[in-house]
């Protein structure tokens, strides 16, 4: 019988949505931004030096999001998606406001790094999404949730954007953090986490998270996630203050630099709802390969442009790529577990991504400083096609040797005195085009 997902899987899907698109509308306040706010905290700090610093600063909260990634997913398969989604909406508010009062260098990278051990609001909103959707239709609906992660991106530097030119850095970044405790309020009222979850026994909440670290396959599906996704990330920090360097003296570049960030994330959202499309016709190992290559492909000529439209447009391009790779990626991962370890797959997939999306930006500072603004582009684009290809094919035979297998037994409520719907049916093999996450 064709799986019709948990009772209410869509109202849930759509909630996560709405929570998470709040808070990226709202952290990503300060992506763009948090060079230019170094060198108001310090006016003897070069753009380069900047970059650095922005670059350290978002690798130390990669370190804490790292540490603490595992830790969260075990505690999501032990008690439940929806209370980490809580603590990271209102860790990320904590954070956030926090910015607002920092006076010195230090402070910033110290806030940021307690942000990056709070995190983890979009990998448990993914595996509530996974836990309850139909496999059929799980494609789509995280290419629809990390089109809502992106648009909310998207839309947060133009907003900030336009309050730091009218109020300034510290008022915008307290505002931020009061607003982002709306994703927190959402999370509360509007989900409802299923009844028949998706856990392991009550007193074994690390066996989901040993399964997973004892799985060929999801170990070879986290590292090709790793290479094929750490590239793009090194340009982060260089942007800002490379669109700076092109502008010609005495332009305000705030509003420039918050379009040029619209405009990729706006790009990787159209791309990301998109994929969930072409995933169901194509696959996800197809998707993956070609997103990789576009994003070398627009990398490299973003080295050599000399005015900001036409790194803009290159970006964008890039970014096009980027949404198709993020959700083919993330609509891998549910693939190569069962239900019961969901929680632990996305914890271990925040890890990789503090790998990859955020120390990837501090490599890139490093290289700027050292090498210069387009020696980053050219590095990133080489890493990714000497790294991540290689291991796509590893890949690919790892996925044909092992397959999926789940304990039924192991599968029990959140809520254990409500008896189970149904039993679990269980995939025994890893479909390139529908999910096998055990439901």
């Amino acid at each position: 019988m064709e799986d019709e997902g948990a009772p209410g899987w869509q109202r849930n899907n759509y909630a996560s949505m709405f929570a998470v698109f709040l808070l990226c509308i709202t952290f990503s306040f300060t992506i763009p931004f948090l060079p230019l706010y170094l060198q108001e905290l310090d006016p003897s700090l070069t753009g380069p030096e900047a970059a650095l610093w922005a670059g350290i600063a978002t690798a130390l909260g990669g370190v804490g999001s790292f540490v603490s990634g595992p830790i969260w997913g075990m505690l999501g398969d032990r008690y439940g998606r929806k209370p980490m989604l809580i603590r990271a909406c209102f860790g990320g508010a904590i954070g956030l406001t926090f910015f607002g009062f920092a006076t010195s260098i230090w402070q910033v990278v110290a806030i940021r790094t307690f942000i990056g051990v709070m995190a983890g609001a979009p990998a448990a909103a993914m595996a509530l999404i996974a836990a309850g959707t139909p496999a059929k239709r799980l494609p789509k609906a995280l290419g629809q949730f990390q089109g809502a992660t992106l648009g909310g991106i998207a839309l947060g530097p133009v907003i900030a954007a336009v309050f730091i030119a009218g109020f300034g850095y510290r008022p915008t970044f307290v505002v931020a953090g009061i607003l982002m405790f709306s994703g927190a309020l959402v999370t509360v009222f509007m989900i409802k986490e299923p009844v028949r979850a998706l856990a392991a026994k009550p007193g074994s909440g690390s066996k989901g998270l040993r399964t997973v670290l004892n799985s060929p396959l999801a170990w070879a599906a986290l590292m090709l996630v790793l290479l094929l996704s750490f590239s793009a990330p090194m340009v982060q920090p260089v942007l800002p203050t490379y669109v700076l360097e092109l502008l010609p003296a005495g332009v305000n570049g705030t509003v420039i630099i918050g379009w040029i960030f619209f405009g990729m994330s706006a790009a990787s959202a159209v791309a990301a709802v998109y994929a969930g499309r072409l995933i169901s016709r194509a696959g996800h190992q197809r998707i993956l390969l070609i997103s990789a290559v576009g994003i070398a492909v627009f990398l490299i000529p973003m080295a050599f442009v000399n005015t900001v439209i036409a790194l803009a447009l290159f970006a964008i391009c890039m970014s096009l790529f980027q949404g198709l790779l993020t959700t083919s990626a993330v609509s891998l991962l549910p693939t190569v577990v069962t239900a019961a370890a969901l929680s632990s797959m996305f914890g271990l997939y925040q890890s990789v991504q503090a790998l990859s999306s955020q120390l990837g930006p501090a490599l890139g500072g490093v290289i700027a400083v050292q090498y210069g603004y387009q020696a980053v582009f050219l590095i990133a684009a080489g890493a990714l096609l000497l790294l991540g290809l290689p291991m796509f094919l590893v890949f690919k035979k790892v996925a044909a040797k092992y397959t999926v297998d789940a304990e039924p037994q192991d599968i029990h409520q959140i809520e254990p005195e409500l008896a189970p719907e149904a039993d679990p049916q269980i995939e025994k093999s890893v479909d390139s085009q529908t999910p096998s996450t055990g439901r």
